[in-house]
């Protein structure tokens, strides 16, 4: 039986997070190699005992195993993607440290289901060793202390995706965002872990992982309001129209597509405004 580990049975799917602080106050989690430019550094690889394929580092348009046509890496040169030539579970996880502020987990997914079907079995689960179908993929968060391949629901904190019949069989990169900031202020300074999962015995299913925005990313109502205030501050001591490098709040130097083209120095009167009005 031919796999290649994709999202769903022979599905395609690259997934993308990001992070950015709110302020040098609140730090909010950090996903690191999030684009996988370092190859797979930072995170675990875990493969189903009996599977074959895993996770790959993988740069161009052709999968890892099989050749299968892929999409390039949608940021940088590499991604990371399950392909095999068999059937098997592969899981893909990092731990974070969550922190008690406003957030949300972006990543970004890229589906090509060569099998025609995703099936998830009922009782939910990742094994792929069962007579009972299983083309499916999902990505949660999860309690660290959890099995890699676990869905409890006890071990499984929040669910960001998950396959579902009916769901188109090949799609281009589709950007899920998730606020997460409840569930990070009920489980600050606690270990959480990311997991992405893809399991087929079917046909050929390809995951693919990567990063256009890799990471956490500060609800954009806090950021805008530091934004302001903190550029707002700083002109009252200042000179209106002073145009110091000091002056220009560093998350702001961080957010060049901002209204008005927010340059890297700006009078810190009018960088208060610009803040203001995004």
């Amino acid at each position: 039986m031919k796999t290649s580990a994709r999202l769903t049975v022979s599905t395609l799917a690259a997934a993308v997070l990001s992070l950015a602080a709110t302020s040098s106050v609140h730090a909010i989690p950090v996903i690191a190699n999030g684009g996988f430019e370092a190859g797979l550094t930072s995170w675990t690889r875990v493969d189903q005992l009996g599977s074959e394929g895993t996770f790959f580092s993988e740069s161009g348009t052709s999968s890892p195993v099989n050749g299968d046509p892929v999409p390039a890496p949608p940021e940088g040169t590499k991604a990371a993607m399950t392909d095999a030539e068999g059937p098997g579970s592969h899981v893909l996880y990092q731990d974070f440290v969550a922190t008690a502020d406003a957030a949300a987990l972006r990543f970004a997914l890229f589906i090509g289901n060569r099998a025609g079907l995703f099936v998830t079995p009922a009782p939910a689960s990742l094994d792929f060793s069962t007579p009972a179908l299983n083309q499916q993929a999902r990505v949660d968060i999860l309690k660290n202390t959890a099995d890699p391949f676990s869905v409890a629901a006890s071990d499984v904190l929040l669910n960001l995706y998950q396959t579902k019949d009916g769901d188109p069989l090949i799609s281009g990169y589709n950007t899920i965002t998730t606020d997460i900031s409840a569930l990070l202020a009920a489980h600050a300074g606690e270990t959480l872990r990311l997991r992405f999962a893809e399991t087929d015995n079917v046909l050929t299913f390809q995951l693919g992982v990567d990063r256009r925005n890799t990471s956490f990313a500060v609800r954009r109502d806090r950021q805008r309001a530091h934004l302001s205030a903190g550029c707002r501050q700083r002109a009252l001591r200042s000179d209106i129209g002073a145009d110091t490098g000091a002056g220009v709040d560093a998350a702001a130097r961080r957010s060049p597509g901002r209204a008005g083209g927010l340059p890297g120095r700006c009078p810190l009167a009018t960088c208060a405004c610009l803040s203001a009005r995004d």
